[in-house]
């Protein structure tokens, strides 16, 4: 076989091998100061009002949500099976800069039955859809509460941290981390149209950019300027994840992401499992998260899908 021929025949495999998770395009924006770990100071409180808002009840896969080779897993006898989750959704009330919320709930869509609900019956079925059950969905929620959401930001892009997107008002800023939109793994192949349908027709999808004026990375970005609100680069569960620091006026809160799903994954400092697309870097985002923690003990911590004793 000539090398063309052989080119042409496999070429559909290698363009489905770079599938990112949405065919939507995002905006480079420049926006907050960054910020070194050693200047964070959390001894007072902030002036953010902050809310963790229970959307749905779930179950997914324990050997996704925990790498179970891990050899504290493996002493502590973690086997494979059904892990009760959760799904929240964060709300950022500012004095100042208003209401922003961290990842997007659930949407009114599934609220129907599941059959008509914004995901294929395939995708649904694989991810234990009949295990799904929404609480509250931000459409409700805002409504209880009404103000103006002025931007929505993602601790990354798979599906249960965008279920509520087509809820928001059309043109609500979406705001994801370095190299998310175009993320690339084969499961994207499968889930990208979903996810299109999921965020809406109507978005503004924007990716922060995390350089300092020397042309280097930095981790940490104070987003509105006055020392309330981090955004943290932490990439490893997916290209462009994203943690947050706040400090509320009910003390300091640390946003995981699905850097760490659970509770136990968080007190044994173990990571993610077949969920993560790069163990090694989840590792080190989240050890750079757990340094956090340690240097300020009191702060309250969120786990992606489950709860540490809220206060």
């Amino acid at each position: 076989m000539k090398p063309k021929q052989f080119l042409y025949l496999f070429l559909p495999f290698l363009l489905l091998g770079a599938c990112a998770v949405t065919s939507k395009r995002s905006t480079p924006i420049t926006q907050g100061n960054p910020t070194e770990f050693e200047t964070l100071d959390l001894s007072e409180k902030g002036p953010i009002r902050f809310q963790k808002i229970l959307a749905a009840d779930w179950v997914a896969e324990r050997n996704g949500l925990i790498h179970l080779k891990d050899p504290k897993a493996v002493a502590a006898n973690l086997e494979p099976g059904k892990e009760p989750i959760q799904i929240y959704f964060y709300v950022i009330d500012h004095p100042k800069f208003g209401r922003y919320i961290i990842d997007t709930g659930m949407s009114s869509g599934f609220r129907k039955p599941q059959e008509e609900w914004p995901v294929p019956g395939f995708i649904s079925s694989r991810m234990n859809g009949d295990k799904l059950k929404t609480k509250i969905t931000i459409q409700e929620w805002l409504a209880k509460d009404p103000k103006k959401v002025e931007g929505a930001f993602l601790t990354h892009m798979h599906m249960d941290h965008i279920f509520g997107s087509l809820d928001l008002p059309a043109g609500t800023p979406l705001i994801t981390g370095p190299g998310e939109s175009a993320d690339s793994r084969f499961i994207h192949l499968f889930v990208q149209s979903a996810t299109d349908r999921i965020l809406g027709e109507n978005i503004s999808l924007s990716e922060l950019k995390f350089d300092t004026k020397d042309g280097k990375t930095t981790r940490i970005l104070d987003y509105f300027g006055d020392k309330s609100f981090y955004v943290i680069y932490v990439p490893g569960h997916t290209a462009g994840s994203l943690a947050f620091l706040i400090k509320s006026t009910n003390g300091s809160q640390l946003v995981l992401g699905d850097t760490c799903h659970t509770k136990w994954g968080w007190e044994n400092q173990v990571p993610p499992g077949e969920y993560t697309k790069d163990r090694e870097a989840n590792i080190e985002s989240l050890n750079y998260l757990k340094q956090i923690s340690l240097k300020f003990p009191k702060i309250q911590v969120h786990p992606g899908h489950q709860s540490i004793g809220d206060k």
